[in-house]
């Protein structure tokens, strides 16, 4: 029977400990597979390839991110998890390929954590504006009125509509520091024609 090191919890330590495993020079770690270990993926906030950094201080505030690890023993789909770089705060995991709606769930869990309520903010609808809203000062504050106090500041979720089933969300980067969350379309009622003028009004 083989003695297995525990992995801490929380997103900030369990990829820490992942690059202890990736790094190893101990025989205990050097059996561990750096790909089944819990750490935060790639381009997500507190992981690599995150081109906001790697601060060594939690953040004042809690801010959602992306773990992930390969299934141990399978070849087939990746596993899921939100986590929380202010706190320990993990979601359930979700199995699936990556870019699909696995990854996806993981990320809405971590904002029901980080932004209770976050699905109410008003969405951008046209996918030109996904460009022209960061950049206008005039669209930004039309878009963040709605946005509860603090929350703006905090980093709190761009709503986006789909253009497409299960389009992946788009983490933070330098030119937009906070998750760009793709939400389904509403259903369109174009097909439904009033019986009378009388009902346009």
């Amino acid at each position: 029977m083989t003695e297995t090191t525990p992995q801490p919890i929380g997103a900030r330590a369990r990829h820490t400990y992942y690059w202890q495993v990736r790094n190893a020079r101990t025989r205990a770690l050097q059996k561990q597979n750096p790909a089944e270990t819990w750490h935060i993926q790639a381009g997500h906030p507190g992981g690599s390839y995150s081109d906001l950094g790697h601060d060594l201080t939690p953040p004042g505030h809690h801010t959602p991110t992306l773990l992930t690890r390969s299934r141990p023993g399978s070849q087939a789909d990746d596993e899921f998890r939100g986590g929380c770089l202010r706190c320990d705060w993990e979601g359930p995991t979700h199995r699936g390929e990556r870019w699909s709606k696995a990854d996806n769930t993981a990320i809405e869990d971590a904002h029901d954590h980080a932004f209770p309520g976050w699905r109410t903010l008003p969405p951008i609808t046209r996918v030109k504006e996904r460009q022209e809203v960061p950049r206008n000062r005039r669209l930004w504050h039309q878009a963040t009125s709605l946005y509860p106090a603090g929350w703006v500041e905090q980093g709190a979720p761009r709503l986006a509509w789909s253009r497409y089933r299960h389009e992946a969300h788009v983490p933070p980067h330098r030119g937009r520091p906070r998750y760009e969350l793709r939400i389904d379309r509403p259903r369109s009622h174009r097909g439904k024609h009033p019986a009378d003028q009388q009902a346009l009004f």
